[in-house]
């Protein structure tokens, strides 16, 4: 060493970590690497989706920002004074495992820390753009294939390729929400999780069975065709599946066709949850709540390894809820249970098993509103928002749903890798709804009579997915390769029973729980559901360019049994889908994309039997999607720009000869512009920011042989032209302030139709606000202790959404409040 080279060197104790192999590290750090010097404190480069030791090291010159690092985690570091000469950092502040944290601190710089062999790092270049390299081994968390959550600003993604893809190369787009962004906006349910993301609208149905009822780019997405949790589906049955936010990590929509690697999907995408896994650093958290509308929770969060070595992980998720609703004799109780265990017998194999319990207890009444009183002018007044449409001792909507399951990864060689993923799930759903249809039931202005329904279901689920990853270079050109194959099985049984009931006067209920039951089932019977994919993808890099190709072939059977006439349908389809997309990476951070996808969905039903009676095909979507994504050197953001043009094909309509019966004559477009920013301005201000502009049209229908009314020209129901939402998120770090937190959202939802576009339903501008405050900050004696309050729709603004039926409308969430006192360690 000369004698103008100084070498820096912090000296202390080292953590025994298993390492993973190095070139899972490299493709893991890489992005942090290359990220701006502004990147927020919980930088979505970690290699690990977990919630790690939490560090506050303020910015300024390099040197001193690795040093103070180094000795605040543990471990030594050592790197020529040269190196880091007029450089600077932001610091870090997060929770961070070490590998990560000194990536955060590195970013912008050219430089990355590598680990030795005796746990003592290192700073050298980073390797030219394009060039292998193989690197020590750095220590991550959990699988490869999971990529970083817990900050604000997601710059990768697994959901959209099954690879851990950043997303900037992904020639789709792609909204995550974080669990750190849930976190500062106080997120307590899946439609406020969604609330700023643009393409998606989620219908608040308060009182209501909760389970997720959403609209992807103008097509609606129940839970059996677009709900995924960890990359498999939720389930079959939209009324089983009720998502408990406080167990997620993030939650992915992926905009557009996806069924190349989804299989059976509605045309508008997917939305894909990840929830809470095993974590190598020790994490303990406990938290109360209390909001208006009786609202009562607990919950706590545990994780960490169970010996030294740090081969074998565990985490332990759960809620208890005891809470009301706006609407009157309809709860929103809950208890879910969620561990989870992972065991790292090498350092090139992960094995992960599961389980989850939840119990979920709903009002069940379908608060289908009539538009008289609501939307429209009522000479008796506006109707309450905390009606209770149904019979309180009798109305209710329970769900037990148990799952289990595992997920193992194991990298055979340094370039392929096997993944498995399976789960099953067995679900009880005891549902007595209540409802009617429209105005129809109202007399004179008030009096509303709706009918019953006893409605049981129990399911069974089984899902697995298997895949093989490998890295291969043809010449110049680098692949990542892909293929896979995956299960689906389900089976449900259903019966239904209706009755009838008396008049309730809105205004002034008095509920007789008086029911006359008929004495048949109007359902009696069992489905089976068997879907088998066979898919393959190759993302091909020749020096900027990066095309993304892939193919998928689906066998799809449906059964149903109808225990009443004892007849028995057996549906099979099959499908052929796929996706092309080019990317450009420029230096500046703009990336230019193209591409091509297809989906499909089995459809139910019959053709006239003087056609022949066949089964319907399935139905098909395609998509033409342009975009720019845009990572701004210098700065922690994910801007994304995309139009679209959607159509879904083989829709049925009427039959134009045969009354009665239905065709598959009919199409769908849906159009549009997306904009969406998510950016961390600095390592204490966050802002995410959407738009969405949505021209969609019924292009094909027939006229009804007795209505003779044709849908052809018309707006699909519950669909706005114009979305949009930003939320600002600032926390004080410095002065007798510091640790306060501040977060303030604006959200608007345009006008939408019902599907004879008869029915206009106003649009809503909602407000949200949180305030919080890190109470550590103010004594040690109060280090991890937090407390925030959150508002959702602060200003108590009233507005409706569409309801179940044409001439029908729900009432909007009203203000809710909620108060969070929590404690980690």
């Amino acid at each position: 060493m000369s004698h103008n080279q100084s070498v820096h060197a912090v000296s202390v104790r080292r953590m025994r970590l298993c390492a993973l192999p190095s070139h899972l590290a490299l493709l893991f750090m890489a992005p942090a690497l290359l990220a701006s010097p502004l990147l927020h404190a919980q930088g979505a480069v970690m290699a690990s989706e977990s919630t790690a030791r939490r560090f506050d090291i303020p910015g300024g010159p390099l040197a001193q920002v690795i040093s103070q690092y180094a000795s605040a985690a543990g471990v030594a570091i050592s790197f020529d004074a040269a190196q880091t000469r007029g450089l600077t950092s932001a610091g870090v502040h997060g929770a961070y495992m070490v590998g990560a944290g000194f990536a955060v601190a590195l970013a912008g710089s050219g430089l990355q820390a590598v680990r030795g062999a005796q746990g003592a790092y290192t700073l050298q270049p980073l390797p030219a753009a394009g060039s292998v390299a193989t690197l020590p081994s750095i220590t991550v968390t959990g699988s490869t294939e999971r990529p970083a959550d817990d900050a604000f600003v997601a710059l990768r993604s697994s959901g959209g390729t099954k690879t851990n893809t950043p997303l900037i190369e992904i020639p789709q787009a792609i909204s995550v929400v974080s669990r750190e962004e849930m976190d500062q906006r106080g997120v307590q349910n899946f439609n406020s999780a969604v609330a700023y993301t643009p393409g998606i609208r989620a219908i608040d149905y308060p009182g209501g069975q909760g389970a997720p009822d959403i609209y992807l780019r103008g097509f609606r997405a129940f839970n059996l065709f677009s709900t995924f949790r960890d990359g498999l589906r939720a389930g079959f049955n939209q009324y089983d599946i009720d998502i408990e936010t406080y167990g997620l990590e993030r939650i992915d929509v992926i905009k557009g066709p996806s069924s190349v690697l989804y299989g059976q999907i509605a045309p508008g995408g997917l939305v894909d949850m990840t929830t809470k896994r095993p974590t190598e650093t020790p994490l303990h958290e406990i938290e109360l709540q209390g909001g208006n509308f009786d609202r009562r929770q607990a919950a706590f969060d545990f994780a960490g390894p169970m010996d030294q070595e740090g081969n074998w992980l565990y985490r332990v998720t759960g809620v208890a809820r005891n809470s009301g609703t706006q609407v009157d004799h309809s709860p929103d109780d809950r208890l879910y249970l969620a561990p989870s265990l992972t065991w790292r017998p090498t350092d090139r194999t992960n094995v992960t098993v599961y389980a989850s319990y939840q119990r979920s207890k709903r009002g069940g009444s379908e608060q289908s509103l009539p538009l008289t009183g609501t939307v429209d002018d009522n000479p008796a007044g506006r109707f309450p928002s905390d009606v209770f449409l149904g019979q309180p001792d009798l109305t209710h909507y329970t769900v037990e749903n148990t799952s289990v399951g595992y997920e193992i990864e194991h990298a055979a060689t340094e370039n392929w890798t096997v993944r498995q993923k399976a789960r099953y799930t067995h679900a009880d759903v005891d549902y007595v709804s209540s409802g009617a249809r429209n105005s129809a039931q109202l007399t004179d202005g008030r009096y509303y009579t709706f009918g019953m329904q006893d409605r049981p279901k129990s399911t069974d689920t089984f899902l697995v997915d298997t895949n093989v990853e490998g890295r291969i270079s043809t010449g110049a050109v680098q692949h990542t390769v892909l293929a896979g194959l995956d299960y689906g099985y389900y089976s449900g049984r259903e019966s239904r029973t209706g009755g009838t009931n008396g008049t309730v006067d809105i205004f002034n209920p008095v509920y007789t729980n008086t029911t006359t039951w008929n004495s048949f089932k109007s359902v009696d019977g069992k489905s089976h559901v068997y879907q088998t994919g066979l898919y393959a993808q190759d993302q091909l890099r020749y020096e900027r360019w990066i095309l993304t190709l892939g193919g998928r072939y689906d066998w799809a059977t449906n059964k149903e049994s109808n225990y009443l006439s004892d007849a028995s349908t057996k549906v099979n389809s099959e499908a052929f889908t796929g996706r092309s997309g080019i990317t450009y990476l420029f230096d500046n951070g703009i990336a230019p994309y193209v591409s091509y996808s297809t989906s499909f969905q089995p459809a139910s039903g019959t053709m006239a039997p003087a056609r022949g009676g066949g089964n319907f095909d399935p139905t098909k979507g395609k998509q033409y999607e342009v975009g720019i994504k845009y990572q701004p050197p210098g700065s922690d953001s994910m801007i994304t720009a995309s139009l679209f043009q959607l159509t879904q094909q083989n829709v049925t309509t009427a039959d134009p000869v045969y009354s009665g019966y239905s065709v598959q004559d009919g199409e769908v477009r849906s159009r549009g512009l997306e904009l969406e920013a998510k950016t961390s301005l600095a390592a204490n201000l966050n802002l995410a920011a959407s738009y969405t502009y949505l021209d969609a049209e019924i292009t094909k229908d027939n006229a009804n042989l007795i209505t003779g009314v044709s849908k052809k020209g018309l707006r699909p129901a519950s669909v706005p032209r114009h979305m949009a939402g930003l939320f600002v998120d600032y926390t004080v770090r410095t002065g007798p302030l510091s640790g306060l937190g501040l977060g303030t959202g604006v959200r608007y939802v345009g006008w939408s139709y019902n599907a004879a576009n008869t029915v206009k339903i106003g649009g809503y501008t909602l407000v949200d606000a949180v305030l919080r405050h890190d109470l550590g900050q103010l004594s040690p004696d109060l280090k991890g202790l937090r407390a925030s309050i959150s508002a959702t729709n602060l200003f108590d603004k009233r507005y409706f959404t569409p309801g179940f039926y044409d001439q029908s409308v729900f009432y909007g969430n009203r203000r809710a409040v909620v108060g969070t006192l929590s404690y980690s360690w």
